[in-house]
C-alpha cells in the first residue's frame, strides 16, 4: 500500500481515510477538491483499501489527473 500512497503523493494528490456511517471511505484530493472517492464494504479492510486505492489511481490516470 505504501507504493500506492507514494504514487498519489508524487502526483500532488492527498489521500484521506475516514469512517462515515460505519463505512470506511477513501478520498483522493487535488488541493481542496475531491477528485475521487469510494466507500468500502468489506471485512478485510487492508486488501479492500489496496484494491480500491489502486483502482481510483488508475481511473485518475486515465482521466489525466
Amino acid at each position: 500500500m505504501r507504493d500506492l500512497l507514494e504514487k498519489a503523493l508524487n502526483k500532488g494528490l492527498s489521500v484521506v481515510f475516514s469512517t462515515e456511517n460505519g463505512f470506511a471511505v477513501i478520498r483522493i484530493l487535488k488541493g481542496e477538491e475531491v477528485v475521487a472517492s469510494c466507500s468500502l464494504g468489506s471485512a478485510n479492510f487492508r486488501s479492500s483499501v489496496e484494491e480500491s486505492l489502486q483502482a481510483l489511481l488508475l481511473d485518475l490516470e486515465r482521466k489525466g489527473v
